[in-house]
């Protein structure tokens, strides 16, 4: 079924034709080669010392696809360009800081909590709730994008650097105003570890955003252990002047179980599970919608179809982990989408409960304060269904049959 992309914000479309004026779309302006990267990043800093080489090739393979499969528009490269450039600052400011004060890197980071599952099956909400516990420690997305000096608690909420990561995030609703229907990211809010593993220049971040098919392969079946070790010398660097228990969310955890307790053994991992029938035609919509900012080039049927056959494979591959010990199974957790939306407070304090933690009146209430809140405020704006993908739902549904069955997904679709 052809895909219909929702309206852009009236500056996007016509700096688009604007590039298109140009004859390549930026190309000539705006360059997205590693050499210039990194030294526009240099000289911006004054820094020059970017610790291991490890995101070199990650980064080169990232640029080269950005330019060969993209197909960005002008406001697309604009973005990219300064993303990729934001992100190598901050690794400049980062090793240089860990060089003056290595201190920060001798903070524990003790019996993380990561969330994870398929992508729109709650995980952001379970992520917030186990957030508000008075002793948890959670990323706000502004800390994960400018970590440099390390955060203070007496400045947590005032910090001049939530205003510029805000700003800097709620440009996408911008570009696209249909998309903070789909997805809220605001500077001050947790967010997904995506945006630390993006310093080690490898991140499902940049597959989301952009149509680079080549980078995605690069990536799939590769070691991640380099992105595991900078995501702990991250949150030890963020909680060293602002300490607490660390809860952490992103559904790329799914895909590096092994790799996560490799690095966090004491971790407790949360998987949240849904309907993958459901899970597939949001994403579909979101991940075009997000490629749409960026491209006026938008295939709509090959992101569904790889979508669906990702989610099978990457199923079978966890439950496959659990069962070979591949993986601490004491140490996961499974939560069914259906019990977190039909009682949220419940499924929290059932969580509590496995792992021997007091649940507090005190935490009750805020929970309790948050839902209600959240269905006060809560408008359902995105509209999608699994038809609009395009893939046979008989079909699809034999396939990941197992998965239901294994763990209890009700079917919605």
């Amino acid at each position: 079924m052809p895909w219909t992309p929702p309206p852009r914000g009236a500056w996007v479309d016509k700096l688009a034709v604007t590039g298109q004026s140009l004859g390549d779309d930026g190309r000539s302006i705006i360059s997205l080669s590693p050499e210039e990267l990194l030294g526009a990043a240099e000289a911006t800093t004054g820094l020059s010392d970017w610790g291991d080489d490890w995101f070199r090739a990650p980064l080169g393979v990232l640029t080269e696809s950005l330019e060969s499969e993209a197909r960005l528009h002008l406001p697309g490269r604009l973005r990219a360009r300064s993303e990729l450039q934001r992100i190598l600052q901050g690794r400049l400011q980062l090793v240089d800081l860990w060089g003056r004060q290595p201190e920060v890197l001798d903070t524990d980071v003790e019996a993380p909590v990561f969330v994870t599952g398929l992508g729109r099956s709650g995980t952001t909400l379970l992520h917030e709730l186990l957030a508000l516990d008075p002793g948890a420690r959670s990323p706000a997305l502004w800390e994960f994008a400018h970590p440099v000096p390390p955060p203070e608690a007496a400045t947590a909420e005032t910090d001049p650097r939530i205003t510029i990561a805000d700003d800097e995030i709620t440009v996408m609703d911008e570009m696209v105003p249909a998309f903070t229907g789909m997805h809220e990211n605001r500077g001050f809010l947790p967010t997904e570890c995506i945006f630390a593993f993006a310093y080690q220049c490898s991140t499902d971040m940049y597959t989301g955003l952009y149509d680079v098919p080549s980078y995605t392969m690069y990536r799939a079946g590769g070691d991640r252990t380099p992105e595991y070790a900078w995501h702990r010398r991250l949150l030890a660097t963020l909680g060293s002047r602002r300490p607490g228990s660390w809860v952490l969310k992103a559904p790329s955890h799914l895909s590096a179980l092994p790799t996560l307790f490799a690095e966090y053994p004491d971790a407790r991992v949360v998987i949240t599970h849904r309907d993958p029938l459901r899970v597939v035609g949001s994403l579909t919509d979101m991940m075009a919608t997000l490629r749409w900012m960026h491209s006026d080039h938008v295939d709509h049927a090959a992101i569904s179809e790889l979508l669906g056959m990702g989610l099978v494979f990457q199923m079978d591959t966890v439950s496959a982990a659990r069962d070979s010990g591949a993986v601490p199974e004491d140490r996961i957790h499974d939560v069914l989408y259906s019990d977190l939306i039909a009682d949220p407070v419940a499924t929290v304090e059932s969580l509590y409960a496995d792992w021997d933690r007091e649940f507090t009146s005190a935490f009750r209430a805020r929970l309790q304060e948050y839902v209600d809140a959240r269905h006060r405020g809560h408008t359902s704006g995105h509209d999608y269904s699994f038809a609009d993908t395009g893939l046979d739902q008989h079909a699809l549904r034999e396939q990941l049959r197992s998965y239901q069955e294994r763990y209890g997904v009700v079917s919605e679709v």
